[in-house]
């Protein structure tokens, strides 16, 4: 099922948004996950930090605890500007052609999900692409959106001749450089590969959260990613299971590119969601990849709605 919902209805639609923070892991439990919450567990926060929530916020919480994630679809009671579960149409389907333009072997399949029965699969043979897109919520008002995503692969890239370099994510305008949410050497990143005349360069924001103790991408287990793009600001965040790790946060100066150019991010008019390898892999050289549950709205989503 994808929910769209007209931004002026979504401000008092989700007033009416829950949080599941009355179930316990076990009520959540499906196949791919042992029930205990350990699937999306980074043991990067208490088990569970729910925020009071703020005008802004329409009556959201922020859990961080991963029990509280996984279960049955919400996109009904999320009342985001868009929301897809991907329960439409039966396995080995194409998403839904209205919404997303699919590129790459891209399908529907039961095999793994986060929420409802089936989740959008990309198998991906070396470094071939497979992705989503969508244009349905552009323009964005203030050119300012947020995103949340479930994401499971059975193995994450970490070494090759070069870097092993990937996005999950990735925010566009017309003819611009993409400003991107994946991973490099093993770790989550963000970045852009703005290599045009005056621009930032091609980097990648390496995650160092937490200090110390930073994490790898997990494989065959479910992670909760949300972002934030906010061309107003010229401004990116990143959360993790609910976590936000600011080593990841860039503003116009704050960035990890060429410091006498500013960081400046172009007018939104599509995001593409899916993988996208930019080196060839040595081992393994086959991915398959789940992605469940997309929701895209113009305040933060959480993990847990």
């Amino acid at each position: 099922m994808i929910r769209f919902a007209p931004l002026l209805i979504v401000l008092a639609a989700g007033c009416l948004g829950t949080t599941d923070k009355g179930m316990t892991s076990a009520d959540l439990a499906l196949p791919g996950s042992d029930g205990n919450g350990d699937d999306l567990a980074t043991g990067e926060a208490p088990a569970d930090m729910a925020m009071p929530a703020g005008p802004a916020d329409l009556g959201r919480t922020y859990s961080t605890d991963p029990g509280t994630f996984l279960g049955a679809s919400r996109c009904a009671a999320l009342g985001a500007i868009l929301c897809d579960d991907f329960e439409a149409g039966k396995p080995g389907d194409k998403p839904n052609a209205q919404v997303w333009t699919p590129s790459g072997d891209v399908t529907l399949d039961s095999a793994q999900f986060a929420r409802g029965k089936q989740a959008l699969h990309l198998h991906i043979v070396g470094q071939a692409w497979a992705t989503i897109a969508e244009t349905k919520t552009f323009p964005a008002a203030g050119n300012h959106f947020f995103g949340r995503l479930f994401f499971r692969a059975t193995a994450i890239p970490t070494t090759n001749p070069t870097a092993a370099h990937w996005t999950l994510v990735a925010g566009a305008g017309n003819g611009t450089p993409e400003i991107r949410e994946g991973g490099i050497s093993g770790k989550w990143g963000t970045g852009t590969d703005n290599r045009a005349a005056g621009g930032t360069g091609d980097w990648t924001n390496e995650d160092k959260d937490p200090t110390g103790a930073v994490k790898p991408v997990p494989a065959n287990q479910w992670a909760c990613i949300e972002w934030e793009y906010d061309g107003g600001k010229n401004e990116t965040r990143f959360w993790w299971d609910g976590v936000e790790h600011p080593s990841m946060h860039t503003t116009s100066t704050l960035h990890g590119g060429d410091q006498t150019v500013p960081y400046l991010l172009p007018t939104f008019t599509n995001v593409k969601i899916g993988w996208m390898l930019y080196q060839a892999p040595v081992n393994p050289t086959t991915f398959d990849i789940w992605i469940d549950e997309i929701a895209i709205d113009s305040v933060r989503i959480g993990c847990n709605n």
